[in-house]
């Protein structure tokens, strides 16, 4: 009975709700981990140009 639930869900997949994007949501420590890596690039490219 499980399987048969499993194999159902599988193929006949809900469909996404309205405002939310497909994939998993990032989590704040991702996004401030970019964030500073991009701080970084940008401090480094800005020192390479003042030279």
């Amino acid at each position: 009975m499980i399987l048969r639930h499993r194999l159902r869900k599988a193929l006949h997949p809900r469909p996404v709700t309205p405002g939310r994007g497909n994939g998993p949501m990032a989590r704040a420590s991702d996004i401030i981990l970019v964030m500073m890596a991009g701080l970084l690039v940008i401090a480094a490219a800005f020192k390479i140009l003042q030279g």
